[in-house]
């Protein structure tokens, strides 16, 4: 048998669902799954007169990578409107003022490009920047900071962690926001000194809830389709070939669902259902009825279903005083205050999810949110002794140490952000002021999961953070910020925080591949390079396992691979 492409002179790197580790210097790819995985020599014997052979040159030959959290269906948020989420040159002399400056200009280039939206659309805007992160020195954005450069039409401005947003003054309008409307039961509408909405929104329902009734907010058709083919090629570009959407959107899926039957997707996609305590009952009955309705082959299925347990850090123990001074909580909020769910609706609502065959996945900071969750998965296992569903943990900024066994003997994925493990107490003061030092020390305990037997499926939260594979595995080793971060030169010499939760060099890569195909049980289709498997593979420029960590990050795709076709090369 002749291939139809062969790469040779590779180092051949990658992970089995076992934990066994493959190395070879060579690949050979028919009909687009992988024939032969071994030397040199023996892969001349699928050279043909038509087939592509590339020489790697002793760079890395890895599993395509996957991101195992992250929203596609919001890629239009970066796409598609004013893009505010690279604005940092110098973390050290940088203010929050010469930020607020730079997203002016830019939210007025745009909105003078687009001179017939009716809204005007953008994205990427961290509330650490206005936190102490740049300079130590604090600043509230307000709608008074748009409406300086645009006031005549409404402008909505998401957050990168996709919490949080501004609206100007317009659009406040539009929604009918006034000072008169009641606190929402859940979210905040941030206000000034009469009661009068000052821009500043939190919560996505929320956020929706007020945005929808603005004319001209949900974009069209074609420009959700646009979106998608330029964030696809993105991921490309980065060596991704597998993506795990985690917010149901009603438009973008039916897009989805049409480019997959079309052939125009070049990457794997797994979507979601969203289930709220407050539509429980109609939002399960929704996800039941359309089983199956957006799966188009292996290319696009939506057979899981996500929870939000907290949005805000509920914890075991109260946030601290003096921050909930500032932010105008009351003292001794942050425990069951901060849960969105009530429990026994939480673990009644697993129980049907589970009955209906779907796979659970839980956004959950805090760890009283964590620890509620694994009780609720244990509980809901019943109706599946055989784990044949996979249970999924988002995020996890804190967990108990105690909780860590429970989550591994359960079967319980971790789906992790490695690229966010860099914190530091200058960065993420917002968070050391909720948590106090001695908690904050206990923020992102992934070696420690990964330790404890708990299979760790890595993610970005794309739009939250841009997608970077290599960058991850950096960090996940280092735990500080990589040399190709703007952040870097104000960082490099600050000691990494709780340093004994790095991971090593196969945890990372796992997290990246196999780690997410398993995550929604696709583990026997893709996310390793095995015979027979579909042919998704990254070759890089460099020896990823003889480069030093800190320098991981630096080296470059060379191509992408996507069931035997090559999709991004340079």
């Amino acid at each position: 048998m002749k291939a139809d492409r062969v790469y040779t002179n590779a180092k051949v790197y990658s992970i089995a669902i076992d934990g066994t580790e493959t190395r070879a210097e060579a690949v050979a790819i028919k009909d687009g799954k992988f024939a032969f995985v071994g030397s040199n020599a023996e892969v001349q014997d699928f050279i043909g007169e038509d087939t592509k052979v590339t020489d790697c040159e002793g760079g890395s030959v890895l599993p395509g990578f996957g991101d195992a959290h992250m929203h596609f269906a919001l890629a239009i948020r970066r796409f598609g409107g004013a893009d505010l989420s690279d604005l940092i040159t110098d973390g050290n002399t940088q203010t929050p003022e010469d930020i607020v400056k730079i997203m002016q200009t830019r939210v007025k280039a745009f909105a003078d490009s687009h001179p017939d939206d009716p809204l005007i659309h953008g994205s990427g805007w961290d509330r650490n920047w206005f936190h102490g992160a740049l300079s130590g020195q604090t600043r509230q954005l307000s709608r008074h900071d748009i409406d300086a450069v645009v006031s005549d039409r409404p402008v909505v401005l998401d957050s990168a962690c996709g919490h949080l947003a501004l609206l100007n003054t317009k659009a406040l309008e539009l929604a009918g926001l006034t000072k008169d409307m009641p606190d929402p039961d859940k979210g905040l509408i941030r206000r000034e000194p009469d009661g009068t909405p000052d821009g500043y929104i939190q919560e996505p329902a929320l956020i929706v809830e007020v945005c929808s009734r603005i004319p001209g907010f949900e974009y069209t058709e074609e420009q959700y389709r646009q979106a998608f083919l330029t964030c696809q090629a993105f991921f490309n570009s980065r060596g991704f070939t597998y993506l795990s959407d985690c917010l149901r959107q009603d438009l973008p899926y039916e897009i989805i669902r049409q480019m997959a039957e079309d052939q125009a997707l070049t990457v794997r996609i797994d979507g979601v259902y969203n289930i709220k305590d407050a539509s429980r009952n109609s939002d399960l009955e929704k996800a039941i009825a359309e089983r199956g309705a957006f799966d188009v082959d292996d290319l696009f299925k939506v057979d899981t279903v996500k929870f939000f347990i907290d949005e805000d850090f509920a914890m075991m123990e109260p946030w601290e005083d003096a921050y909930c001074d500032e932010t105008g909580h009351p003292r001794g909020f942050g425990t069951t205050e901060g849960l969105l769910w009530d429990l026994d609706h939480f673990k009644e609502s697993m129980e049907k999810v589970k009955k209906a065959g779907y796979h659970i996945h839980v956004h959950s900071y805090g760890d009283r949110a964590s620890k509620e969750t694994i009780d609720a998965m244990i509980n809901a296992q019943k109706y599946d002794p055989e784990h044949i569903l996979c249970d999924i943990i988002a995020h996890i900024f804190f967990i108990r140490q105690e909780d860590i066994p429970r989550m591994a003997d359960a079967g319980i994925i971790g789906s992790i952000q490695p690229q966010w493990e860099s914190f530091n107490e200058t960065d993420n003061a917002l968070l050391l002021k909720m948590m106090g030092s001695k908690r904050f020390k206990g923020l992102y305990p992934n070696g420690s999961l990964a330790r404890g037997g708990v299979r760790l499926a890595n993610g970005s939260d794309f739009t939250v953070t841009v997608t970077n594979a290599l960058e991850g595995i950096t960090v996940a080793m280092t735990r500080k910020f990589p040399k190709n971060s703007k952040y870097y030169e104000a960082f490099k010499d600050t000691p990494a925080v709780n340093p004994s939760e790095k991971t090593t060099l196969k945890d990372a890569l796992m997290g990246w591949t196999i780690n997410v195909a398993a995550q929604f049980g696709r583990e026997d289709i893709t996310g390793s390079i095995e015979v027979g498997k579909s042919a998704e593979l990254v070759v890089l420029d460099g020896d990823i396992e003889n480069t030093p960590p800190e320098d991981i990050c630096l080296l470059k795709i060379k191509e992408t691979v996507f069931k035997g076709e090559s999709v991004y090369s340079c």
